[in-house]
């Protein structure tokens, strides 16, 4: 008889927000967890959590910005838990809680230094890429901001990476498509709950309920999104499950359309 092995899922960047739901939603959809992060000593408390749910999980250090040691860190993986079927890769930007310059102060050195997180994501693609279509199944999932389709200037030289997190999603999901390979973006237009970033603004008094996101939410729409695969991208907004891009441009667009009678109308 065949032996039916597990999918396995690396989450990269796993934080006590969204990496752990992440790890809790796939986990229960039959995945085996690995937990990428500078200091997988932080995840004792969630692979106890995960142990007692019941899925196997284990936690490895890399820093993304070590190229040798985040190759490193997924041979370790495919070694102890075999083929990597699905790569989450939401790592925090080093610099989110300090004061952004706004868009019209920023110079190259800024934008250079915000793509800091962006670049290893094509290095995680590449080396999980080829043994995906060997098998011919397989997902990524990036995360990026809202700021990368809806104009956000406080935020600077953060809007770039953001933007070119969104194009490579979708654009790679269109190169791989047909090869049974899914790529996908979440959009994150709020705070997530729990998360490093929540945290410290909280501490400093810079967080605004009105704005957190439930990281379980999230997961399952990251879940779906995955799943069904009809769409590489979807909104995350307060309050909502995940929006579509599609549906949050048709919103939009409504919004104008009715303004514009409006204004007609009183003239």
């Amino acid at each position: 008889m065949r032996k039916i092995t597990m999918p396995t899922a690396v989450l990269i960047g796993a934080g006590p927000g969204l990496g752990i739901a992440m790890a809790r939603r796939f986990g229960r959809g039959g995945y085996k967890i690995a937990l990428v992060s500078r200091n997988p000593d932080r995840h004792h408390d969630a692979l106890r959590e995960l142990a007692g749910l019941g899925i196997e999980a284990a936690a490895f250090a890399a820093d993304v910005r070590d190229t040798a040691g985040l190759g490193a860190a997924l041979d370790e993986i495919e070694r102890n838990f075999g083929g990597i079927d699905f790569v989450y890769y939401g790592p925090s930007p080093h610099n989110m809680t300090e004061t952004q310059k706004p868009i019209d102060q920023i110079t190259g050195a800024d934008v250079e230094a915000s793509m800091a997180m962006v670049h290893p994501a094509a290095d995680v693609v590449a080396r999980t890429l080829p043994g995906m279509l060997a098998r011919k199944r397989g997902a990524f999932l990036f995360t990026s901001a809202i700021s990368a389709v809806l104009p956000v200037p406080e935020l600077g030289a953060m809007t770039v990476p953001a933007a070119a997190a969104r194009s490579y999603a979708v654009t790679l999901n269109a190169a791989l498509a047909k090869q049974g390979v899914f790529a996908g973006v979440l959009l994150i237009g709020g705070l997530i709950n729990g998360s490093d970033i929540q945290t410290a603004m909280s501490s400093s008094g810079q967080s605004d309920d009105a704005y957190l996101l439930d990281p379980d939410r999230i997961a399952d729409t990251a879940w779906d999104l995955v799943a069904k695969g009809k769409t590489p991208e979807a909104l995350i907004l307060p309050g909502r499950k995940g929006l579509g891009l599609t549906m949050l441009l048709t919103i939009r667009l409504l919004r104008v359309m009715k303004r514009s009678a409006r204004s007609r109308s009183t003239r």
